[in-house]
């Protein structure tokens, strides 16, 4: 993996205005940005009138820039959308600006400042990828994808409109290409539209050769004439409903560690009516109950589905970890070399443009790792488990000591919840996300359990300054609450007992230069021990019940399969599985996607 993404070089001027030296071009008129956005995008999309007649609308946009087309759509979404309806904005930027240049670009827009200060303290890192961004005030589902244009060959969604703002012509060719063009149209609906600020014959020529029905409309401010085209010829245009938001509540999550959690989290945010269900007394109790969890990306050399998911799934995670107020001050991860081939993997990962924040090498000023292989992770680090999983749930229903037997179906859809006692709950909607205990559904559930035990240190004086974490195969955490875990054993099994062995090797597994600071504390250990779900690829997996049954199970899904990594796969698959569900657009890159589903595992 690689970070392609071109640094964006922003000046701003009374001569040229808000200018990208890269580029040579300026990002909007200088004299009236805000008209010339509304006029070239939202009017002549008529998006005023589009927005009130459709519950799921999304906009694509090649160019995010300044961001400026974004919160100018995002204001009137927010005066005449409808109950309930979601806003999905796509965008596509190679060159992103950093947070202090949109500060100093979104100063000049006093009336978007509320909205700008919003956005901004969601904005994601900037490294290649996809960034999912939720914006509570209006349902907007704001998705940045860092990466070149042409990456839209691996997405499948259908936009009702799109923006096309990379820039002129002359000045970025690659915004304009007529690949770029054909991809363009297959991905927007029938009826669909698209305007830009340009009118090079070779655009219209382009998009006319790609079946779009071209026209030139009256320009604003400098530019006389503007491209506005759409999907579809007049004398065949294709009457397209609305698909209506689906009914699917209440909506019962079953099993309250980290996958129920972070799928109650994704409804509730929706205001979607949902209860929370587990046998144990207290959330979190299973897998998910250790003191802390790491999360940190898994960063491959190629672009292995794996290293791109994982770096996805972080992003996501850790932003919401934080948002939450779930992640304990620290100073970051340390991650060390656990085989000899991965001191040459580290090295070449340092040549790949990743940001500081992410990967770094010699920033930390730790004595002790002089003369020791290992990459700096700043932006990596632990979680608070007990405090993650509390915030992700809630006001949340949370329904205790209730251990599901079966599930009777009722008229009209709904579902008897019935316990072992004969007790009922009433859902329209059942998730399963029990961790291993799912096997008990089914013997084709693709579960492997896995055993592991934990290990905590007393802190010391000396220890509890140590504010930063090291994984190294295993992986011991800086002092939280009082101790340092180490973790975790793996064994295939359901055992649930205390192993001499596993907290031996967990000690041991401590490298040589860190047992120098430990050595005072290796005494009175604690211990904690849980049984994992596992799968044979070791990804976590999402679907319907149907798929493991074969038989019909309307409205029953299944979540689960987390091992080791739920603090990092869980909230991003569970915002996937509950897209899915509400048949909400699935902006997922073609190349992760086969690692998200169930049937790979059946």
């Amino acid at each position: 993996m690689k970070n392609i993404l071109k640094k964006s070089q922003l000046s701003i001027s009374s001569k040229l205005g808000i200018y990208s030296n890269l580029y040579g071009d300026i990002f909007f008129d200088k004299t009236d940005a805000i008209k010339e956005s509304e006029h070239v995008y939202i009017k002549t999309n008529k998006l005023a009138s589009r927005f009130k007649k459709k519950s799921n609308y999304t906009i694509a946009e090649l160019g995010f820039g300044t961001g400026l087309n974004f919160l100018l759509t995002w204001k009137l979404w927010l005066q005449v959308k409808t109950s309930k309806s979601t806003l999905t904005y796509i965008s596509f930027e190679s060159a992103p600006l950093t947070r202090i240049d949109l500060l100093r670009v979104h100063a000049l827009f006093k009336d978007l400042t509320h909205l700008s200060k919003i956005f901004l303290k969601k904005l994601p890192p900037l490294y290649q990828g996809t960034h999912r961004i939720f914006l509570e005030l209006g349902n907007v589902n704001l998705i940045i994808i860092y990466d070149d244009f042409l990456s839209l060959t691996n997405f499948n969604f259908k936009a009702d409109t799109w923006y096309l703002d990379g820039f002129s012509p002359k000045k970025n060719p690659h915004a304009w290409s007529d690949k770029l063009f054909k991809e363009i149209y297959r991905c927007t609906n029938f009826n669909g539209t698209l305007s830009t600020f340009t009118v090079a014959g070779n655009i219209r020529r382009g998009l006319l050769k790609n079946n779009f029905t071209v026209l030139k409309n009256r320009g604003v401010g400098n530019k006389k004439e503007i491209l506005y085209a759409s999907k579809g010829q007049k004398h065949n245009i294709i009457k397209l409903k609305s698909i209506p938001l689906k009914n699917i509540e209440p909506v019962a999550v079953i099993g309250s560690g980290i996958s129920g959690a972070s799928l109650i989290y994704s409804l509730r945010k929706r205001n979607i009516k949902c209860f929370l269900i587990d046998k144990s007394s207290q959330l979190g109790n299973g897998a998910s109950g250790n003191n802390v969890a790491l999360q940190m990306p898994k960063l491959t050399l190629d672009e292995s589905p794996y290293g791109l998911l994982s770096l996805e799934a972080f992003s996501y995670s850790r932003m919401i970890a934080k948002e939450l107020n779930s992640v304990p001050r620290s100073n970051g991860l340390i991650l060390l070399p656990s085989r000899d081939r991965e001191i040459i993997k580290f090295a070449k990962l340092l040549n790949n443009n990743w940001p500081l924040e992410l990967l770094d090498k010699g920033t930390s000023k730790l004595q002790i790792l002089e003369n020791i292989n290992y990459l700096y992770m700043k932006s990596s680090g632990i979680v608070d488990n007990k405090k993650f999983i509390k915030n992700l749930v809630g006001d949340i229903e949370f329904i205790s000591k209730f251990n599901v037997k079966n599930i009777e179906m009722t008229k009209g859809g709904y579902k008897n919840i019935v316990d072992i006692y004969g007790n009922k709950l009433h859902a329209k909607t059942v998730i399963w996300a029990n961790g291993y205990e799912m096997l008990d559904l089914n013997k084709k559930t693709p579960i492997i359990p896995t055993s592991g035990q934990v290990t905590y240190l007393n802190k010391t004086n000396l220890t509890s300054n140590l504010k930063v974490n090291f994984s190294y195969g295993h992986f011991i955490s800086q002092a939280f609450k009082g101790y340092h875990q180490i973790g975790a054993s793996f064994n295939r099994s359901d055992y649930l007992k205390y192993r001499e062995i596993d907290q031996i090797n967990n000690v041991n597994s401590i490298p040589y230069f860190l047992k120098k600071i430990f050595s005072n504390n290796i005494s009175d250990l604690k211990y904690r021990v849980s049984v994992r779900a596992s799968t044979k690829d070791r990804m976590p997996f999402l679907g319907t019940l149907t798929s493991i049954t074969g038989k019909k199970e309307k409205d029953i899904f299944v979540l689960g399969g987390m091992g080791a990594w739920g603090f990092v796969y869980a909230p991003f698959y569970a915002e996937i599985l509950v897209q899915k569900i509400l048949n909400e657009p699935m902006i997922v890159n073609e190349k992760i996607e086969k690692l998200l589903n169930l049937d790979r595992l059946i």
